[in-house]
């Protein structure tokens, strides 16, 4: 195939703000990155002490360089009041990485002809407005013109509590469409959140189950799974935030609201398993790899500024393309990316919030220009 054809106030601010963060910062420049070098493994674990503080939460990250880990370490506090330290086995909300193992999903349904990304929305949710322009397509790239909440008042549900997938998909059909399919590029939680649905009714199967049976344990990601909340994992990392540099709790947000979208938990360990097979052909074929990265490209041959394919971007960071997804969500921030070039997998994981977090905008920016020798100091 040649073309690449977002409770409360709380949810919406920190699940659909993600858009923005592609938005501005996703950048491809296949022939800019830099040829494998030096690495300086001393620096960066320097460098993470430096952001680190023992009595706060913080966070877990680990590198690995030719599928051998090379760096890797947690600092802070999984849980402040009852002192529990954060490990390489703590489970964190991952939020938008949830999206690759979505698209992942879907493709292993089209693999095995159970679906086609080319089948319309209208097979699955007719009544959803536009669902006989919209395909599978269309909602993996962002590009289905789909509602996505913007506004607090938009999706008014208190963000603890579960909000049925029918409730949630009225809001969607209450709203209309941003735009014709396959015409602009806008980030879309809610057309994850629909996809995950429509692995539910084709797999006969919760998108928990059908992710466990052919992702999960398969590549024995052992602490890896949707986790609503934190009862239904206690080893969930809590999240926090911080007032005048004291911690304070966030509101354990119920993630099976946003199921297909940001749900996932997991670890540093796990997500090395899983960039590792993702990106060494153990767990898509390589044509059907080379569709979940190339960035989607509309009718004319333009490809968007967010150079976006099914649940991964390419971008530069930290003077390197990369190829991930970041995370956030109240309370936590995550990111897992992958240099092809030089076979690098960079994943940290944290239990405050982003906007919080003592680093400027994105760790692992300063990560890989520490691990490359080129650190900026904020």
């Amino acid at each position: 195939m040649n073309k690449r054809k977002k409770n409360s106030k709380v949810a919406i601010k920190l699940i659909g703000a993600i858009c923005s963060f592609f938005i501005a910062h996703f950048a491809y420049a296949s022939n800019d990155t830099k040829p494998d070098a030096s690495i300086y493994v001393d620096s960066l674990e320097n460098y993470v002490k430096e952001i680190s503080a023992p009595s706060l939460p913080g966070f877990s990250y680990l590198i690995s360089k030719h599928g051998k880990i090379i760096s890797k370490g947690s600092f802070g506090l999984a849980d402040v009041e009852k002192g529990i330290k954060n490990s390489e086995d703590t489970v964190y909300r991952v939020a938008s990485i949830t999206k690759q193992f979505t698209a992942v999903s879907v493709l292993i349904l089209a693999n095995e002809g159970k679906l086609s990304i080319g089948d319309k929305l209208s097979k699955f949710f007719p009544n959803l407005p536009n669902s006989s322009k919209i395909t599978i397509l269309n909602l993996l790239t962002h590009t289905s013109g789909m509602w996505d909440q913007e506004r607090d008042e938009d999706f008014p549900f208190p963000i603890d509590q579960y909000v049925e997938p029918q409730e949630h998909l009225s809001y969607i059909s209450k709203k209309g469409v941003f735009f014709e399919p396959g015409k602009e590029w806008r980030y879309s939680s809610n057309g994850y959140f629909v996809l995950g649905l429509i692995i539910e009714k084709v797999s006969g199967q919760s998108l928990d189950s059908f992710m466990r049976e052919r992702i999960f344990s398969p590549l024995k990601m052992n602490n890896t799974g949707l986790y609503a909340n934190r009862s239904e994992n206690p080893s969930i990392a809590v999240g926090y935030g911080l007032k005048s540099e004291k911690p304070y709790r966030e509101i354990d947000t119920n993630m099976k609201t946003y199921n297909g979208a940001a749900a996932l938990c997991s670890t540093v360990n796990d997500l090395f398993i899983w960039n590792e097979a993702l990106h060494n052909g153990k767990v898509l074929p390589e044509e059907t790899y080379k569709e979940f990265i190339e960035p989607y490209k509309f009718d004319n041959g333009f490809v968007p500024s967010v150079k976006y394919g099914f649940g991964v971007g390419a971008e530069i960071v930290g003077g390197h393309l990369t190829l991930g997804h970041p995370g956030q969500l109240k309370g936590f921030q995550s990111d897992i990316l992958r240099l092809p070039s030089e076979e690098v997998n960079v994943i940290f994981l944290s239990n405050i919030n982003g906007y919080q977090f003592p680093v400027k905008w994105r760790v692992t920016d300063k990560l890989i220009k520490t691990l490359y020798g080129g650190v900026e100091k904020d």
